[in-house]
């Protein structure tokens, strides 16, 4: 079973929301919106296979079949909730997958700077590429390399302009994750591994909330598009920020998911 911490509600509440964070980076990626999330929801941070506390098997492959089965674990323990799923990044590709092939009924789905995969077949092998050379990267290397080049990514550089705190402990939960672990994340379930969803999502019916920053503007146009194909979707353009959108503007990243979650409340 996956790793994972519960933070009970400050009020009464049958919702829980869960949170999936991005490559390297654990269920820690989260601990400033715990307490506001807290007024609202019961929360639930996980950290996914080869991140931050997590023991899955070394010799199984964790593909995403593998992680929606150990998904269906930890929320079988809560299935009495209304069951709220985010996901970042990396984490917002396995929360589509388990909204599609996951056996644990969702309430809400939230899908921060993400997408439902690569759309062919060629661009997908040369992705595998490239997540099979950051791999040999992490284990050849080093984690300390591997980060360095990590941070200089286009995809985050307006990490840049964060306060120095802010940068240090990203910087220190990306140092903590084990290499060897990272780089079998990438050769089992990085982009390049993971099956073209695109067709499948017009199947999600349930209420769908798609962030991307304005600044990130790959995401913005995956975002508008996958928008355009699941039924019950709302997109936020989130103004000023980047890929990070839960740490670049925590406060609006906030505000978004309790306003969805308030929402689906009333309409129950």
């Amino acid at each position: 079973m996956l790793h994972y911490n519960f933070h009970g509600a400050q009020i009464t509440t049958n919702n829980l929301i869960i949170l999936l964070h991005g490559f390297i980076s654990d269920h820690s990626s989260f601990d400033d919106h715990i307490d506001t999330l807290n007024q609202h929801a019961n929360v639930l941070t996980i950290d996914l296979p080869g991140h931050g506390d997590d023991i899955s098997a070394n010799d199984v492959t964790w593909d995403f079949d593998f992680i929606a089965q150990q998904l269906d674990e930890v929320i079988r323990l809560y299935a009495s909730y209304n069951i709220y799923l985010h996901g970042y990044s990396m984490g917002g590709r396995v929360a589509l997958y388990y909204a599609l092939y996951g056996n644990m009924a969702l309430t809400g789905l939230i899908l921060e700077s993400t997408s439902p995969g690569i759309a062919t077949d060629s661009e997908r092998e040369e992705r595998q590429n490239v997540d099979n050379a950051r791999a040999k990267v992490l284990e050849i290397a080093g984690l300390e390399i591997f980060v360095n080049d990590w941070e200089k990514l286009p995809l985050f550089y307006t990490q840049y302009d964060l306060e120095k705190p802010i940068r240090k402990r990203i910087r220190n939960m990306r140092m903590n994750q084990d290499p060897y672990k990272l780089a079998k994340a990438l050769r089992d379930y990085g982009s390049g591994y993971m099956p073209s969803l695109w067709s499948e999502i017009t199947q999600i019916d349930i209420p769908v909330v798609i962030l991307a920053g304005a600044l990130d503007q790959k995401f913005v146009a995956i975002g508008n598009k996958m928008t355009n194909l699941i039924p019950r979707s709302k997109f936020y353009e989130v103004p000023h920020v980047g890929h990070t959108i839960h740490v670049e503007d925590a406060s609006e990243f906030d505000k978004i998911v309790v306003g969805f979650l308030n929402k689906e409340e009333q309409n129950d």
